[in-house]
């Protein structure tokens, strides 16, 4: 089949191309860069000809990028929690997913994903999320998009369209071209001091994202909905993994909810400012203290899939993050050993 792929030179994104060319598939990007593309597609060893330079908030681009081709994965997305691009957040995520879904649909594509977010269906209030449920109550920059563009697309699948909505919970794993957020955490985490509080973390390896991605291609073109959740660790756990896979004793501070949703909203107002180049703010802080937890039960009964070992990923993570320069090898400990 010829995809049509939003967001190739992303991490989740580049992932999904080359998992889909492994499976035999003929691969089509949209992007804004040529020069970033060919850099990384470098790293995953494929050589990329066919590709329309354009951006998903325009229309034309889109529909001549959908041109000639059976299939679409949709996983273009702009991740900021400032609020001062809010403005372009709801540009790309929702007008480009209006765009890019619409013309696809319009143009009656065979199969469609839709990368979406756990964000879009996230109720602090709830005591887990699975594809039944409601959409999310987020308010903030990003959260507001996603659930903006998560109504939109089930609208489209509600009028029959062939669409499977995928949602992520923090994806990490080698490869990351932009150093995504829960990755910047784990460098902070390592280099400074590693947060405690109150829930949990969950992480999916983008190598499974990838790999459910080429599955639901590989099944019969249908309306549906996979959470991709990883494997979840409470906060104090979370630390300890890493402690134990790298042998060190890590700087821990712990943090009651209230006090780190403080800290939250002043990092929020100089982050309007200035940008220290750092994760964190409200949204972020509210996800890491009042997380719930993602159910991905549906995805392995239904493909007999079966995530990375937690740990693994990490190690995998934390090896690349030194090997790609982000950070001192000696941070990693006994992890150098497997280098």
């Amino acid at each position: 089949m010829k995809i049509l792929l939003t967001g190739g030179t992303g991490f989740i994104g580049s992932h999904t191309a080359a998992a889909l060319i492994k499976a035999g598939h003929q691969i089509r990007l949209l992007v804004r860069s040529q020069e970033k593309m060919h850099r990384v597609m470098q790293y995953h060893g494929i050589t990329i000809d066919d590709y329309l330079i354009g951006d998903i908030t325009d229309p034309l681009a889109c529909r001549d990028a959908l041109e000639g081709c059976e299939g679409l994965v949709h996983s273009a997305a702009m991740v900021s929690t400032s609020r001062k691009d809010a403005q372009q957040v709801h540009n790309t995520n929702v007008e480009g997913t209006r765009n890019i879904i619409g013309e696809a649909v319009a143009l009656g594509l065979k199969q469609i994903i839709h990368v979406s977010s756990i964000t879009a269906v996230y109720n602090p209030r709830a005591t887990a999320v699975d594809e039944s449920s409601a959409i999310g109550t987020a308010t903030s920059t990003y959260g507001r998009s996603k659930v903006t563009s998560e109504k939109l697309v089930r609208q489209f699948q509600a009028q029959g369209a062939p669409i499977t909505i995928t949602y992520p919970t923090g994806v990490i794993g080698p490869g990351d071209p932009a150093l995504t957020e829960p990755l910047q955490g784990l460098v902070l985490f390592l280099k400074t001091m590693a947060v405690i509080t109150t829930t949990g973390i969950q992480l999916v390896d983008v190598r499974d994202v990838a790999d459910a991605h080429s599955r639901i291609f590989n099944a019969k073109p249908s309306s549906d909905r996979f959470v991709l959740g990883g494997s979840y660790y409470p906060w104090h756990e979370f630390v300890d993994t890493l402690e134990e896979l790298t042998g060190r004793k890590l700087r821990k501070l712990y943090f009651p909810k209230p006090a780190l949703k403080s800290i939250g909203w002043i990092m929020d107002g100089i982050k309007y400012f200035v940008d220290m180049g750092i994760p964190g703010g409200s949204e972020s802080v509210g996800y890491a203290c009042q997380w719930i937890f993602a159910d991905s039960s549906k995805l392995k009964r239904e493909m007999d899939f079966h995530f990375i070992d937690g740990k693994q990923s990490l190690a995998d993570t934390l090896q690349w993050l030194v090997a790609s320069g982000h950070l001192d090898k000696h941070l990693i400990g006994r992890l150098n050993d497997n280098c």
